[in-house]
């Protein structure tokens, strides 16, 4: 039998079918045909769809989704090689200076926690590693500082040593223990949770010395700055590379909201308060006030 295939859409305004395209009926291969009632049209009308059309916006949509995973992969390896410089400016500071006075060493410990709790919940849930590259560069960061804010504190004792075995022993469990004597998933999505309050945690004492002091404090602004950048397109790669997991976008969310308000008070401080400029400000970890 000979019948022909049509394309179209039917215009809502007028209930008329538009933009008809008729295919010879060769050009399906005896491919089965579906049928669409169209109620809109003046009286009902029939159209006979080839389900190679439905494949083909299938296609469409998986090409996107494709593309949107490979622009987040990219994105996420890049965040993670940024991410070297996220805390070096507090380093450079510190060893310019001399002195860590400026920072809270509990900021420090909690933030150390907290990414360490985020690197295990990645790496136990098998997320790929562009979805959290930057949470294991700074979780090597933070330690760094840690270690040069203890020391320029003289707070390297018998507490602070304590501290570090009992960090390395419960990670080291967390990651390399087996199945049977390892923390269980619901235990690693706490420890997730947890994270997130540390995250919350860790920058209010920073917020808080800040305030009191009525100062900028020594918490660089470029690092307030570029995590807050870096949240914000973690939020698109945590949709995009670990499929919108939720404990991840709450750790970014409130992650990018704190930095952002610490990031406002150094500026207020800097600007308001203690006469700086933006240069200034954003020069001061590489470059004396003087």
């Amino acid at each position: 039998s000979h019948f022909q295939v049509c394309k179209g859409f039917v215009s809502p305004t007028n209930n008329k079918v538009a933009a008809i395209k008729s295919m010879p009926s060769n050009s399906i291969n005896a491919y089965p045909i579906e049928t669409i009632k169209l109620h809109h049209a003046p009286a009902l009308t029939t159209l006979h769809v080839a389900p190679t059309d439905i494949s083909d916006i299938s296609l469409l949509l998986s090409s996107n989704e494709v593309a949107l995973k490979s622009i987040a992969t990219g994105l996420g390896y890049l965040i993670g090689a940024a991410s070297i410089l996220l805390y070096t400016p507090i380093a450079i500071r510190v060893l310019r200076t001399k002195s860590a006075d400026g920072l809270a060493i509990s900021t420090w410990w909690l933030k150390l926690t907290s990414y360490t709790c985020t690197d295990v919940y990645n790496i136990k849930y098998g997320f790929p590693l562009a979805a959290f590259s930057e949470s294991l560069v700074i979780t090597g960061e933070a330690a760094v500082i840690l270690g040069l804010v203890a020391f320029y504190q003289r707070r390297v004792d018998v507490q602070t040593f304590l501290l570090a075995v009992t960090y390395v022993v419960v990670t080291s469990w967390a990651l390399f223990a087996p199945t049977s004597v390892g923390p269980s998933d619901s235990a690693i999505a706490f420890a997730q949770e947890l994270s997130i309050a540390l995250n919350v945690a860790s920058l209010l004492p920073q917020l808080k010395q800040n305030f009191v002091r009525k100062s900028s404090g020594s918490y660089s602004s470029v690092t307030a700055s570029l995590a807050s950048a870096g949240c914000t397109i973690r939020l698109f790669t945590t949709v995009e590379l670990a499929n919108g997991d939720p404990l991840l976008l709450v750790n970014y969310g409130v992650a990018l909201a704190l930095n952002l308000s610490l990031l406002l008070q150094i500026i207020y401080y800097a600007t308001q308060k203690e006469g700086k400029t933006l240069s200034q400000l954003y020069l001061a970890d590489v470059k004396s006030d003087s």
